[in-house]
């Protein structure tokens, strides 16, 4: 009976300690928040040496050229990539600190149970362990676009590859990671990014981890990955369906986020192929890298006082023996291989785009009918043009269906049209763009179509250079914007002096308020003038064109136009040359 009750006793005060035990628990549960105790493990420790390896190559000091570094874009191909993700995080290292990072990366196998996967957990890498941010998440998921489920993430190298670099460089971060589903559609995806905006701090870096073609040989990849760079590198979430890459879903969102948070520059902006690693040339994966975010002027404010720089080129023919070099090297990029960093530079490029864009059409004009292919496209983007005028005698050269095509193409690939349009009022309608708080409008006209193309009935429409309706529209236009520039398709071929008839129409249309008029069609230069407190340009001659027969055809004109105040501040006249395979290149500037 005494043993008895001894362990009657010996259970109650067991049961006593329990209780006791489980009460100090709960109630400390409510003191602290609860911690993760997933974790995930790196698929990488035993490339642990070649990033270190890759970080000694380095440049120790180099920074991100921008003011305000808010996201970037780095692939996630290992081992292949890892010097690209060294140079990337380093340069982020010497620029700022970052305290969380949010990676938006593709559910390569789509694991997840929600289009936007998000991990909770501990990450456990070569260099240490990174913890998630548990306050981001949570204000991420009330918004409904993400959920958490951990199974993905085992061995996701999208994010893996990202963080055995953070853990190395910023061993104290907090992480964000998530995956997209391809099954996300990109207006999702925009939307999603708006949130991001509102979410991030001063202390968060939004990195994209994408890799772009896939298995194509070097000489197919390059070409799609440049104009992929060129699309990106407008911030412009809408126009990325030229991109290929494998979670286009995850740049609409880094753009869409740049976007809200007034993004307005990029730095490093370059592309890689597997090619540049190893001797491989075919099945390639193309790359991507840069940086986004704010670039201020030289007074520390937004640059909108600094001055603007217009760059007017002349007549572009993609097709013919051009076209056929593009082709037979599958490079659309080209014909611009020597002058694309030239018009990059400039805050908007102009250009007459002699021909249609299409596969589409029959040929109605002359035995000289132009029409390119709609890769061609690529080499404008990658060139940098931001709006050609396509009021010209060629456009029409395959019929209605491959002027459609055309500003269809352009307008997907947001490079600006004017001269033409779906009907009257949108070929007479002035494209107004805005560069640091400066509004200027472009007009284009010939008098070089049939007068049927361009009646307020036609569908799609021409602006043919009927003078009084050119004036009005000069008036129209200076009511809305601080320049009105005027591209003028007029002239006789091959003449080096303008005619009567060109100087008439330019200088009523300089009375009527435009301050620019760029002339095209005679395949030679002509003089550039001063009139009224404007410029007339009667003609650049040849940008991009397959005749180098004599020697005032082998030569074209560049303009650059610099803005101050909203004004003209001064007009360069930069010769150009012609390679034997036409390709335009600089030669000097002109006094």
């Amino acid at each position: 009976m005494i043993r008895h009750a001894q362990k009657l006793y010996g259970v109650i005060i067991l049961l006593a300690l329990v209780s006791v035990g489980l009460y100090f628990v709960l109630s400390d549960r409510t003191k602290r928040p609860e911690i993760s105790h997933i974790y995930h493990h790196s698929q990488f420790f035993k490339y642990a040496p070649f990033i270190e390896s890759s970080l000694e190559q380095v440049k120790k000091d180099e920074k991100i050229d921008l003011n305000k570094v808010m996201g970037g874009l780095v692939p996630h191909h290992i081992p292949t990539t890892i010097p690209l993700l060294a140079e990337f995080y380093t340069k982020l290292k010497n620029t700022r600190d970052v305290k969380t990072f949010i990676i938006l990366a593709p559910d390569h196998v789509d694991a997840g149970r929600g289009n936007i996967s998000v991990s909770k957990a501990d990450f456990v890498m070569p260099f240490g362990t990174l913890r998630p941010n548990l306050a981001i998440i949570e204000q991420l998921e009330s918004s409904g676009f993400i959920v958490q489920d951990e199974a993905p993430f085992d061995r996701e190298h999208s994010i893996d590859s990202q963080l055995l670099l953070i853990s190395k460089l910023f061993p104290n971060a907090q992480i964000v990671p998530l995956i997209f589903r391809s099954s996300i559609t990109n207006e999702e995806a925009r939307a999603f990014g708006k949130i991001l905006a509102g979410v991030v701090d001063e202390d968060t870096f939004i990195v994209s981890s994408v890799d772009f073609s896939h298995y194509l040989s070097e000489k197919q990849a390059r070409p799609i990955d440049y104009l992929s760079a060129n699309v990106l590198g407008a911030i412009d979430s809408k126009s990325t369906e030229l991109i290929r890459a494998d979670s286009e879903q995850s740049l609409v969102a880094l753009m869409s986020f740049l976007e809200t948070k007034g993004a307005n520059h990029h730095v490093d902006l370059q592309v890689f192929n597997t090619r540049d690693f190893n001797s491989n040339n075919d099945y390639t994966t193309g790359y991507v890298t840069g940086f986004w975010g704010i670039k201020y002027g030289v007074s520390g404010q937004l640059n909108n006082n600094e001055p603007i720089t217009l760059l007017f080129v002349g007549d572009i023919m993609l097709s013919r023996l051009i076209g056929d070099i593009m082709a037979r090297n599958n490079d659309w990029r080209y014909p611009f291989l020597e002058t694309a960093d030239f018009l990059k530079n400039a805050d908007i490029a102009f250009g007459n785009l002699e021909g249609p864009i299409s596969s589409r059409g029959t040929k109605v004009g002359s035995i000289y009918s132009f029409r390119s292919d709609p890769r061609v496209v690529e080499g404008l983007l990658y060139a940098g043009f931001d709006v050609l005028s396509i009021a010209n005698n060629h456009i029409w050269d395959y019929g209605a269906d491959a002027v459609r095509d055309t500003l269809t193409i352009l307008k997907d690939a947001s490079i600006g049209v004017t001269g033409g349009g779906i009907d009257y009022q949108e070929a007479h309608k002035p494209l107004i763009k805005e560069v640091r708080d400066t509004k200027i409008a472009f007009l284009g006209y010939t008098d070089l179509i049939s007068s049927s193309l361009a009646l307020k009935t036609a569908k799609p429409a021409i602006a043919y250079l009927d003078i009084d309706q050119a004036i009005s529209d000069v008036k129209e236009a200076r009511k809305v914007a601080d320049l009105v520039v005027v591209s003028l398709h007029q002239g006789n071929e091959y003449e080096t002096t303008q005619n009567l008839n060109q100087e008439k129409v330019a200088r009523a249309l300089i009375d009527a308020g435009a301050q620019l008029i760029i002339g095209h069609h005679p395949h030679v230069i002509q003089p550039v003038t001063e009139y009224g407190g404007g410029y007339i340009a009667y003609s650049l001659g040849n940008f991009v064109f397959d005749q180098n027969f004599s020697a005032d055809t082998k030569t074209g004109l560049a303009l650059k136009v610099t803005l101050k105040n909203k004004k003209i501040s001064q007009v360069e006249q930069i010769k150009i040359a012609f390679t034997s395979s036409y390709q335009p290149y600089l030669i000097s500037g002109l006094k």
